[in-house]
């Protein structure tokens, strides 16, 4: 399943194999990842720091578009490799897919609802189970849906209309998908029945059940997040008893930090992010700071 908004739907199909490198970005508030792919597989990844305390998507947003404009200037004082590799795909024009960081895209399983048959029905039925968790702020969110059978909860998603615009207005066809992360996740961690993905401030805990999102849980979370997961999975277990025949959680670490000295528990198992692995993830200065 997807949450995703396809902007170019048979881009790639089109694109000469020259191009069918891909370009994978994360738009967060204190970072932007850019990783470059080629069959799928990540060849190099760059993080670039934002200075963004009130955590608006405006900042990333404009380092983002700094990117595409001046690469060479953006990337210098990255790791040369994964730099080089980077600027050779963005001067190919490869194409780009969007993951959103989960403090910008708020999601929820809504219930079935025969109003799920048609639009516009179905848009104002999940706008309400969003308003209902989320506020009256849901009512200027742009809404996406997966496709669950008849019959079945849906993973529904909100997302910030005029950061949807904004995107496409920067990036137009070169974009081939917009995306919460939790959607890029469920599509690459289809081995394992559960995964965690661990943002600054926010983590985010999901199952998955026919390859489709069965239930999300999400809250904030601090520095401390190794602790603060299995704390979290305990009380989500209690009003899920399900989730305890669950053995074995994928975790996706996207703070973009160097790795914490604390062990996860046995439950909880570290995989490569969609970007590459966690530690290529640590940005330059955060690795000068680590050293210093």
């Amino acid at each position: 399943m997807s949450l995703t908004e396809r902007l170019t739907a048979a881009l790639r199909a089109l694109l000469p194999p020259v191009t069918r490198r891909s370009l994978r970005i994360y738009l967060a508030p204190q970072h932007v990842v850019i990783a470059a792919a080629d069959g799928g597989r990540v060849t190099g990844a760059v993080t670039l720091p934002v200075a963004n305390p009130g955590g608006h998507w405006e900042a990333p947003l404009a380092t983002l578009r700094g990117l595409m404009e001046h690469p060479g200037e953006i990337l210098s004082g990255s790791e040369e490799r994964a730099a080089q590799i980077i600027l050779a795909a963005l001067t190919a024009q490869a194409p780009l897919s969007i993951s959103l960081s989960g403090r910008w895209c708020q999601s929820v399983m809504a219930p079935w609802s025969d109003a799920l048959l048609a639009e516009p029905a179905a848009t104002r039925f999940l706008q309400m189970q969003l308003s209902a968790v989320y506020g009256d702020a849901a009512r200027g969110w742009n809404i996406a849906s997966d496709d669950a059978p008849y019959g079945q909860p849906r993973a529904a998603c909100g997302i910030d209309a005029d950061l949807l615009q904004a995107l496409r207005t920067d990036l137009g066809k070169r974009c081939g998908a917009i995306e919460p992360i939790i959607g890029t996740a469920s599509r690459m961690q289809t081995g394992f029945a559960a995964f965690a993905i661990v943002e600054p401030g926010k983590l985010t805990m999901a199952t998955m059940a026919h390859g489709r999102l069965a239930a999300i849980c999400s809250q904030p979370c601090g520095p401390a997040w190794h602790v603060e997961l299995g704390q979290a999975w305990q009380r989500w277990a209690l009003r899920l008893p399900e989730l305890e025949s669950i053995t074995t959680v994928a975790v996706i670490d996207l703070t973009c930090q160097p790795p914490a000295r604390h062990a996860l528990a046995p439950l909880f198992q570290l995989v490569e992010s969609p970007f590459g692995p966690a530690s290529a993830l640590v940005s330059a200065k955060a690795q000068e700071a680590l050293c210093a």
